[in-house]
């Protein structure tokens, strides 16, 4: 059997799958998300706004599917970082220390951006192609014997090893920033066709510390997606008023959902996907000043305090979605409940990006099944592991 062919030229759809299925994760340096954690989270350093990070992951995802180039990419994407003032000479500060860092954000930043997630995802599609070849058990690593080539990667050209042994698994390309390495695998009569033999010889690691994790694992990470809430109803938690916030003021009522989150009134909140959010009295006034709290007509928020504040802190699902009526970005935090009768429904926290800042808006009941089902839209970019 001949090695395998991977044509860089076509989308390939287990490399496009990957991506797709990634949710998104800030982090103000590269290393805040290490190793396999890169399988689930679709980062980018210094990017600390998750709507941004958001256009970026599917400019990317885009570009794999449609065969886009660099050059190409980086045009079509320019207007929308210029948008959030992430071009050219910039400062970004972490939301997290409170760390300001001055960035130049060009060419060269982005082509780190585009070849890292082009590469680790034809890397890992080409993984999961080499495992389905029955025969092919026998990998070949390959380096590029160029002036740009490693030392230590272009030692390793060559050397063949069972597609189980341990060292693919922190040593499986790519092995640095910008490896141009690869493997192909052949069978045992491939081999004896070529005069090649399989190495007997111990290997050091030659994988930097941002690259050494298992390639292979991002092989096994399934898409992100919602919950089944029909199949998992059993498992919903069912809540209640706490009748006891009725003697309290609704200032009291305020400074409790604050002191459950652990912050006071105007923080900035870092929410399960490290987005920065501010968290003010906006969630309980409404656009034209009326308190929520005091509105007869619906389910008193009051009674739920301490449960929005769980939903904010714990969230069972986050989803972005553009909103026509605002004409912006929204990001809706979900947490599922059930009803004594075993109907579906939700809190839900929304919040608006603008300009300058993440704004809490509102929290509010989702009250029908199907009105769940229709806020779970556009791109989910996180989920509880389990319900």
């Amino acid at each position: 059997m001949s090695p395998i062919s991977f044509d860089f030229n076509l989308p390939p759809k287990d490399a496009i799958d990957y991506l797709d299925g990634k949710g998104l994760k800030i982090g103000f340096n590269y290393e805040e998300i290490m190793h396999e954690a890169h399988h689930t989270s679709f980062t980018v350093a210094k990017v600390t706004r998750l709507d941004l990070l958001s256009d970026i992951h599917d400019s990317i995802i885009k570009a794999q599917r449609d065969g886009i180039p660099f050059e190409a990419w980086k045009k079509e994407l320019a207007p929308t970082l210029k948008k959030y003032g992430w071009w050219g000479e910039t400062t970004v500060i972490d939301s997290v220390t409170k760390e300001a860092r001055d960035i130049y954000v060009g060419s060269r930043r982005l082509r780190t951006i585009f070849d890292t997630n082009m590469r680790v995802s034809y890397s890992i599609g080409r993984y999961k192609q080499m495992m389905g070849l029955p025969d092919s058990v026998y990998w070949r690593y390959s380096a590029t014997l160029d002036s740009r080539s490693r030392p230590g990667h272009a030692a390793k050209n060559g050397i063949i090893l069972h597609r189980d042994h341990p060292w693919w698994r922190t040593n499986y390309p790519p092995n640095d920033w910008n490896c141009r390495c690869k493997v192909r695998a052949y069978s045992m009569d491939d081999l004896k066709a070529k005069g090649w033999s399989v190495s007997e010889a111990a290997h050091e690691n030659i994988a930097s510390p941002d690259w050494a994790y298992d390639v292979g694992a991002g092989s096994r990470v399934g898409k992100l997606t919602k919950f089944d809430l029909d199949t998992s109803i059993d498992e919903l938690p069912t809540i209640s008023p706490n009748r006891s916030y009725e003697a309290l003021s609704q200032d009291e009522i305020k400074q409790k959902f604050y002191d459950d989150l652990d912050i006071s009134a105007g923080t900035v909140y870092i929410d399960k996907v490290g987005d920065p959010t501010l968290i003010d009295d906006a969630l309980f006034t409404g656009w034209t000043g009326y308190n929520k709290l005091n509105d007869k007509k619906k389910v008193s928020r009051a009674l739920f305090v301490d449960e929005f504040a769980s939903l904010i802190s714990d969230p069972d699902e986050i989803w972005l979605q553009y909103d026509d009526v605002r004409k912006k970005i929204v990001k809706k935090m979900l947490r599922f409940y059930k009803t004594p009768n075993g109907g579906k429904r939700a809190l839900m926290a929304l919040f608006e990006y603008q300009p300058d800042k993440t704004q809490g808006v509102t929290l509010y009941f989702v009250d029908g099944s199907g009105t769940v089902e229709g806020k779970r839209s556009e791109k989910l970019v996180y989920r509880r592991e389990s319900m």
